[in-house]
């Protein structure tokens, strides 16, 4: 879409301001908040986030987490159903640039190799997501009844 590039870029430029005013941990990392957390540990379920691309996961049940790898190119799980109240885990391994862009303004941020990105889904609903830099990276988390 020719059109949302800009729009994107300003929203991931405000993110970013935004994120550089936030209070900041030991690390210097801009703290967590309720909804988002970027740590380069976090996700450490591997068994998550199985399934082939395209097709959904199984559910993880109330409270889980579910870990999706980014790896050439491609977010290795596309699409992902999740239980509310379940946190997804981004892992990047990549040695690209890659980010995770919702629809409804939530980002990542730029993740480097080894960095990864978590967000905490507590309402039911679609909630896709693309990278920034390689739009056709794409994928969408279902979130059912919890």
């Amino acid at each position: 879409m020719p059109g949302t590039r800009p729009l994107l870029l300003a929203a991931v430029t405000g993110v970013l301001t935004l994120s550089a005013c936030a209070p900041a941990t030991d690390d210097g990392q801009p703290a967590p908040t309720q909804q988002t957390q970027q740590s380069p540990d976090a996700g450490a379920d591997t068994d998550a986030g199985e399934g082939n691309a395209g097709e959904p996961a199984s559910p993880a049940p109330d409270g889980e987490s579910e870990t999706i790898e980014i790896v050439d190119f491609a977010f290795a799980t596309e699409d992902i159903e999740v239980a509310a109240g379940t946190t997804v885990t981004w892992e990047q391994q990549d040695d690209s640039l890659h980010t995770v862009d919702f629809d409804d303004g939530e980002s990542s941020g730029d993740l480097e190799t080894g960095e990864s990105y978590s967000r905490t889904f507590d309402e039911p609903g679609e909630y896709p997501y693309e990278c920034f830099y390689h739009p056709r990276m794409t994928g969408t988390v279902t979130v059912t009844g919890g």
